[in-house]
């Protein structure tokens, strides 16, 4: 298994915007909230502390609705998704607690739209992290003349919530400070798990860098798509 950290996080202002609510940053309504907006984004920058690990394991479809991870672990998934895999990339990736700490401080003394818009800089930072993984996985993957899938996240349609007790089985989350409570929710919030299907010729791949609202199979039922805002971000 790996680790790594990532120190180049922008937090995109447009995406700081979308979180909290407001997707047109160029509107009259959401350049009030500008000074906020720059305030609580440098917070952010000197709070978050992005890491990650990660490493590939055997993966295969071993029945309708059910895949093998690792030799040995049945979880219950969309199955379409993983025919042709050989591997996945599983990760286990967080900003760390200190933003979610002073998100929290900042509601509990009546600030409430800094403590929002700080909340949404950390959700913002943990995209760009995600997107940090998957540009690195997609090239290690290409780089060996195979294909990846889809960024499949447990609690989605795809894969159910209880598989996080999987990951955090093959993975260490301690070594991030990360927890996982009996209800399968991590500690801090502001933590993700992912699989990602690899394999030389997948039925569904996606071989985009970049995490686009088109590539997400939660597009959909996802609250923050930007599909729903009709603006969506490009791929670079």
């Amino acid at each position: 298994m790996e680790y790594i950290k990532w120190d180049n996080l922008k937090l995109d202002t447009s995406e700081i915007y979308r979180r909290i609510g407001m997707p047109d940053a160029d509107s009259k309504r959401s350049q009030n909230f500008k000074p906020t907006i720059e305030e609580m984004r440098v917070k952010a920058l000197g709070l978050v502390d992005a890491r990650c690990i990660y490493g590939y394991v055997p993966v295969e479809v071993s029945g309708p609705g059910e895949i093998l991870i690792a030799n040995q672990y049945p979880v219950g998934a969309a199955a379409s998704f993983f025919e042709g895999a050989q591997e996945v990339l599983i990760a286990i990736q967080t900003i760390g607690s200190r933003l979610e700490e002073e998100s929290i401080r900042l509601f509990q003394d009546g600030e409430m739209l800094d403590g929002m818009v700080l909340d949404g800089c950390g959700t913002v930072a943990l995209d760009e992290a995600l997107e940090l993984l998957r540009g690195m996985v997609v090239k290690q993957v290409s780089d060996r003349g195979l294909q990846t899938g889809h960024n499949l996240c447990p609690g989605g349609y795809q894969i159910p919530l209880e598989a996080q007790k999987i990951l955090f089985t093959l993975l260490d989350g301690g070594e991030l400070g990360i927890s996982l409570g009996e209800t399968m929710l991590m500690s801090p919030i502001k933590s993700h798990t992912l699989v990602i299907p690899v394999g030389e010729k997948l039925t569904k791949p996606n071989l985009s860098c970049a995490i686009t609202c088109e590539m997400c199979v939660e597009q959909q039922n996802c609250a923050h798509s930007r599909l729903k805002f009709g603006k969506s971000k490009s791929v670079t």
